[in-house]
């Protein structure tokens, strides 16, 4: 089991990235040893922060060119996070919000870290302590049975 933290899918997607050779490695060596990767709500939402910042500087595919920016960011974040093939991690009804960030807040004491990562640090270690669930797959129906 791996968390990845939102650099990994992002380096990987993006093949001029410095670390893009480094994250491919370690993409394929999970796969290989059939490791299930996983994600946070918080690696979810970064890629569209980086994207943004991206966007104007993209080679994207022709298209993309009808699309608003909004939706080409959305369309390449999500194209970077399908790409590794990581399940987003369900953190309900297990752990609630309030104590993931106490966690987050324990570990600044002992890390000293930027608190973006000191909340991926908390997410791994709940997800190593299996008190989160890999969120189930979509069925193509809402949570009324209806059709999407």
């Amino acid at each position: 089991m791996a968390y990845l933290d939102t650099n990994i899918p992002v380096s990987y997607y993006f093949t001029d990235d410095e670390n893009h050779k480094r994250t491919t490695q370690l993409i394929e060596t999970l796969r290989r040893r059939q490791e299930k990767m996983y994600v946070s709500p918080l690696t979810i939402v970064e890629p569209y922060a980086v994207i943004s910042r991206r966007i104007n500087a993209l080679k994207l595919p022709p298209h993309y060119a009808k699309l608003s920016q909004e939706e080409k960011v959305a369309a390449v974040a999500t194209h970077v996070l399908k790409h590794t093939g990581a399940q987003p991690i369900d953190n309900a009804p297990t752990c609630n919000t309030a104590d993931l960030l106490q966690k987050a807040m324990r570990l600044a004491r002992a890390l000293r870290l930027k608190t973006l990562d000191l909340l991926h640090i908390a997410y791994a270690l709940r997800l190593a302590e299996r008190r989160y669930t890999p969120s189930p797959p979509s069925t193509g129906k809402s949570p009324r049975g209806e059709t999407r």
